[in-house]
């Protein structure tokens, strides 16, 4: 076998390799049983822009690991289809802060239900065990995720 195989095989058969395919499997089958108006990007936005509650769209942009003109299509986009509103930065008039609107919180709304469905479904194969270990490995999957989140925002 040669290094690059050695090196494709670690990045799966590690803890942190079989993760990445797991939670990547996961995120894709919600999308496509769930099948939403929004890309992943927009979704992923919205989300972000409830957590703020109202934020620029250069912090948004670096909130999502993205360049402001990437955010600056998705947030138009957004607004086009009615899911954000933007208005006027009260410390800075020349600015504008992006804020959900109501069809915005409904969407979000939407596509959290309709996962939790789904995946409340896809529960109902799990043995009584499987879902213990499932229950018992929330805390660390949290840990995990806040861990990453943590580094997204240094």
């Amino acid at each position: 076998m040669d290094a690059k195989n050695d090196e494709s095989s670690a990045l799966v058969d590690s803890p942190a390799g079989a993760l990445r395919v797991a939670v990547l499997r996961i995120y894709r089958a919600l999308r496509i049983r769930t099948n939403h108006q929004v890309t992943p990007s927009q979704g992923s936005a919205l989300a972000r822009i409830e957590q703020a509650e109202s934020v620029r769209l250069g912090r948004l942009a670096q909130l999502e690991g993205i360049s402001a003109a990437s955010m600056s299509k998705i947030v138009d986009s957004l607004e086009e289809d009615g899911f954000v509103t933007r208005v006027p930065d009260p410390l800075d008039g020349r600015a504008s802060m992006i804020q959900l609107s109501p069809n915005g919180r409904d969407m979000i709304h939407t596509i959290r239900v309709a996962n939790t469905e789904a995946l409340e479904v896809a529960l109902t194969t799990l043995s009584e065990a499987e879902l213990h270990l499932l229950r018992a490995s929330l805390p660390v999957l949290e840990k995990v995720a806040a861990s990453l989140q943590t580094k997204e925002s240094a």
